[in-house]
């Protein structure tokens, strides 16, 4: 396994940090995150996500001022691994202001994705 690989796997997201292969992107859904501007708190605990995301069909769905949640369940076709990719941020016109990026192999986020 070449160097290039190991560091671009170790800096993107969507690589396998097992393998170093890039993973393929399954699905995706967008949430509402209960946390309003000026109160926001880190939560770096996947019971934190589990207990208070509400799935939304839009952006338009979230009240103004509160933050959004996009979740990406990511696979690797070589090894099989499976991972969830959050990435939170506030909606601000027609942009999105990043403000964290977590990713969990926890089943339970995959399955909150699918709409389980």
């Amino acid at each position: 396994m070449g160097i290039f690989k190991k560091v671009r796997a170790a800096l993107r997201d969507d690589w396998c940090s097992k393998c170093c292969e890039p993973m393929d992107h399954e699905e995706k859904q967008l949430f509402f995150l209960p946390q309003r501007v000026g109160h926001y708190r880190k939560h770096e605990d996947v019971e934190y996500y589990l207990e208070n995301l509400e799935p939304v069909e839009k952006k338009a769905d979230i009240p103004t001022g509160y933050y959004a949640c996009g979740a990406y369940v990511y696979f690797c076709p070589r090894c099989a691994k499976r991972i969830v990719k959050l990435l939170i941020f506030l909606p601000v016109r027609d942009e999105e202001m990043i403000e964290d990026v977590y990713v969990f192999e926890d089943e339970r986020l995959r399955e909150l994705v699918r709409g389980k």
